[in-house]
């Protein structure tokens, strides 16, 4: 049930919303593709897969995370 609630209100959020995911993640392997088409404010934004990271994308490539935040929202 939570997950429902949570998708509808992304499905509402159209601000600038960044995607970004990993290249070696099995579990939201393919996961970017339901961002892109279902969050209005994905649409049109760059998309990244980040190299070399697994499920916990964060802790695996933490500086290039950053850095693309930091890009993503300076723009």
């Amino acid at each position: 049930m939570a997950n429902v609630e949570v998708w509808t209100a992304l499905e509402r959020f159209d601000r600038p919303f960044l995607t970004a995911f990993s290249d070696q993640d099995p579990v939201t392997q393919g996961g970017d593709r339901w961002f892109r088409e279902r969050v209005p404010g994905a649409k049109g934004q760059p998309y990244t897969t980040i190299e070399n990271g697994g499920h916990f994308l964060q802790e695996d490539q933490g500086l290039t995370v950053a850095a693309l935040i930091n890009s993503f929202t300076a723009s």
